[in-house]
């Protein structure tokens, strides 16, 4: 004698699915330059900001150091404008310099102060296209295979695409599901035959 007994009967389906990153993110050469050296492995993991590719800073460090020079030299004649139109402000009340005079070394004061401002602007600049040369992760996740060898141009013109990182932590899994499998479990589980099953 058999007995039986009603119970709920788990059925499974199996589908293929495809891994893709969660997120990817290019790393790019975004200055002209020639490409020195790679500092990580094909197919490691990297952590955010850590170093990836060399681009050689050279004439990036030479910039910057003209830069620097050029503000130097651009707070030196700035300091004598003012001391210059200062004087000629004193000067002024006992006539001893002319109103031209005064406005020719007031305009030069402004001149030479803007002057300073345009130069510490291009030092900003200048540090900004150096530090573009130590080219780093955006991300964590893979590095992916180097795409320019070491001694090739890059950058020029349009940023190069030196590799990927791909975060895949956590990660995405598509599941290509027939549309008639698809409806036939909508159905399943709108008349309350079937629950999803948990991760």
């Amino acid at each position: 004698v058999v007995t039986t007994k009603a119970q709920q009967l788990q059925l499974t389906r199996e589908f293929t699915g495809r891994l893709s990153a969660y997120r990817e993110a290019n790393v790019l050469a975004r200055v002209a330059g020639v490409l020195l050296k790679r500092w990580y492995t094909e197919g490691s993991e990297v952590r955010p900001d850590q170093r990836l590719f060399e681009i050689d800073p050279a004439p990036y460090q030479a910039a910057l150091d003209a830069d620097l020079a050029a503000l130097a030299q651009a707070k030196a004649n700035a300091v004598n404008a003012h001391i210059t139109a200062q004087r000629d402000r004193i000067l002024i009340k006992s006539h001893l310099v002319s109103e031209s005079q005064l406005d020719t070394d007031e305009a030069a004061e402004r001149s030479t102060a803007a002057l300073v401002k345009q130069q510490e602007a291009n030092v900003v600049s200048a540090r900004i296209n150096l530090g573009y040369c130590d080219v780093r992760s955006p991300i964590a996740g893979i590095a992916g295979e180097q795409q320019v060898t070491e001694g090739a141009m890059v950058g020029q013109g349009t940023p190069t695409l030196l590799t990927t990182v791909d975060q895949i932590n956590p990660i995405y899994v598509n599941f290509n599901v027939p549309a008639t499998e698809q409806e036939a479990l909508d159905a399943d589980a709108a008349a309350g035959l079937v629950t999803p099953a948990g991760p």
